[in-house]
């Protein structure tokens, strides 16, 4: 009798941890759908693809070198696109890891507000906006800090 009650409080123990985490995990979905992470990530990507061009560009001897790295930029990031609903996925999981299933439904609340949808519907712009900030600004810098420790190593005899 002892082992019956036992094996059925550990099921409704076990039953209830699977049901909490599916719940959770349906509550995720909920969220990146409220949020629109596939079509977030599809136009962030979409915007990269140009700048990354220019910078690719930027660094091709020829147009021959300029055409082919404009294609190869496309090819990445429709692979990428592809990988989009498994990224979806593993950000899933990782959220799971950091964040109650009481902060993911505040999260779906605060995005079905007017100010989450006006959040969502800015931020491909801002991304936009801020990666071409940073191709212009910071990468060049990034590169020349490279080039110069790349020279110095070179004078050092380390490369």
């Amino acid at each position: 009798m002892k082992k019956l009650i036992f094996l059925f409080l550990f099921s409704v123990c076990f039953l209830s941890t699977t049901f909490a985490q599916t719940t959770k995990q349906k509550s995720i979905k909920e969220l990146f759908i409220v949020m629109r992470n596939d079509s977030m990530m599809n136009k962030m990507l979409d915007s990269m693809v140009p700048a990354m061009a220019n910078q690719m560009n930027s660094q091709a001897n020829d147009s021959l070198a300029r055409a082919k790295s404009v294609d190869i930029m496309n090819v990445s990031m429709q692979a990428v696109k592809v990988l989009i609903p498994q990224m979806m996925d593993d950000m899933a999981l990782i959220y799971d890891k950091y964040f109650t299933e009481k902060e993911i439904n505040d999260f779906i609340v605060f995005y079905k507000s007017p100010s989450g949808q006006k959040y969502l519907s800015q931020t491909p712009e801002i991304m936009k906006e801020f990666m071409g900030t940073m191709m212009q600004k910071y990468v060049p810098e990034m590169q020349k800090a490279m080039k110069l420790k790349f020279e110095e190593l070179k004078k050092s005899d380390k490369i």
